[in-house]
């Protein structure tokens, strides 16, 4: 039987230890924040909302017109592939909270058809949604201030990214989909 099993992403910090002429490695990976957000519903949502979940992280702002727009229709694909479990959903964090408050979220979600049981749009505090997006770049990336909002996550129920994709790529959607099903597999053995 063929087994799989994805890499993790974004080491936080690599400790390498020498004994008896051997050396040894040991990584601790970047994990996603822990948060509270208000979603496109109004309800509170919350890093909680999400145990025992894997989930794909997506940043993007509603009036951008070009990639977020593209990239969201591309996530209707993962939203259909995925409706029946309920341990898959997206979340769809905004980098424009202020002016991305829940009524313009709500339209948004609508416009993509997206149910809020497994598809959240997240609101809230700039410095919040800014330690989840910034938090797992490499430090070159973080320090530029600026989000690929083409940029997708798979993260795990560690809150470990196992996964990075261009969401504007249909083939990158493809292989989304695959590699969520390889990590379910994962978690069933």
């Amino acid at each position: 039987m063929n087994t799989f099993s994805l890499r993790t992403y974004f080491p936080a910090k690599v400790t390498t230890t020498a004994a008896n002429g051997v050396v040894q490695s040991d990584t601790t990976f970047f994990q996603v924040p822990e948060f509270q957000l208000t979603s496109q519903t109004g309800a509170t949502f919350s890093h909680k909302n999400l145990q025992g979940k894997v989930y794909v992280a997506h940043f993007f702002d509603a009036s951008c017109q070009g990639s977020c727009k593209q990239v969201s229709t591309q996530l209707t694909r993962v939203h259909d592939a995925f409706y029946a479990y309920p341990e898959v959903m997206i979340v769809s964090f905004t980098l424009k909270p202020v002016q991305d408050q829940v009524n313009v979220l709500e339209q948004y979600a609508k416009s993509f058809r997206a149910n809020p049981v497994h598809w959240v749009f997240l609101t809230g505090p700039q410095a919040q949604i800014d330690s989840i997006a910034y938090r797992g770049k490499p430090s070159s990336v973080a320090n530029s201030h600026e989000i690929n909002h083409d940029e997708l996550w798979l993260v795990d129920k560690e809150r470990h990214v196992r996964g990075v994709y261009n969401g504007s790529q249909a083939d990158e959607i493809d292989r989304l989909i695959t590699e969520i099903n390889v990590l379910i597999s994962e978690y069933k053995k």
